[in-house]
């Protein structure tokens, strides 16, 4: 995990801060010159119609493109040229469209894999995960937000769509991170299963900054104190949930799209 010195911050900074940002792949412009400011603890949603450049922007927010051109700012700290697992150790998790776990192996498993991933004790060969007392704590204690404690011994590939979606966020949250990405979780939820996924993330610890990429409007409303809509890789507006429920060049755009 980052060390202590790389996460001290100043209150006043914001979470994150895009200047300019910007990624071509060939002659395609896939993020064109976007300006965002995410305050600490703020639960913002980006929103806008497919090929928006949403999870695109994600890529580049957690390091897996570089950008083109432009500037990522953290907590006021430069990181547009770090690597993926350096922002991770400063405290930024995501999620992904597809549910990316380890099916074959029990639901605590892959919670244990998510609390060893930024400690030095994955380097260690000779040690059983499970004698790591600490992240036997830490495994304990997401499987019990989560509602998942239940379930600890069955295998990833045997549960529904669901909890899997739910296994996915709490793994994301095991490191305690400071920016939590989610991309589109509740994608293929049942309505039951997606206002159950609602409930919990609203109960994710206000410190920690959220921003949601989501096409259920139900969710996004429910979710939001801020939304900004993307178009075509750009910035198209941004404001509350009744400033952009009233756009009329949103509603055009992207409401009456869905």
């Amino acid at each position: 995990m980052g060390s202590t010195g790389e996460r001290e911050t100043k209150r006043s900074d914001p979470c994150l801060v895009l200047k300019d940002l910007s990624i071509d792949f060939g002659g395609l412009r896939a993020v064109d010159g976007v300006n965002l400011t995410i305050e600490q603890g703020e639960r913002r949603v980006l929103m806008g119609p497919n090929g928006a450049g949403k999870t695109t922007l994600f890529n580049l927010i957690s390091g897996i493109y570089p950008p083109s051109r432009g500037r990522i700012f953290y907590f006021g700290k430069e990181i547009s040229r770090y690597p993926t697992y350096r922002r991770a150790a400063l405290g930024m998790a995501r999620t992904y469209q597809v549910t990316n776990l380890f099916r074959c192996l029990t639901v605590a498993e892959n919670i244990l894999m998510a609390c060893q991933a930024l400690d030095r004790t994955k380097f260690v060969m000779f040690r059983t995960l499970s004698s790591c007392h600490g992240h036997m704590d830490r495994c304990n204690d997401v499987l019990k937000e989560f509602d998942l404690a239940e379930k600890r011994n069955e295998l990833v590939k045997n549960l529904s769509h669901g909890d899997q979606r739910r296994i996915e966020v709490a793994m994301a949250l095991t490191g305690k991170p400071r920016l939590l990405l989610l991309d589109e979780p509740a994608a293929g939820l049942s309505s039951s299963e997606t206002q159950d996924l609602t409930v919990l993330l609203k109960k994710i610890d206000p410190a920690i900054t959220i921003i949601l990429i989501e096409h259920d409007m139900d969710v996004a409303f429910e979710f939001a104190e801020r939304i900004t809509i993307l178009y075509q890789g750009q910035f198209l507006t941004e404001g509350t949930k009744e400033e952009i429920r009233n756009n009329a060049t949103v509603q055009e755009i992207y409401l009456g799209a869905e």
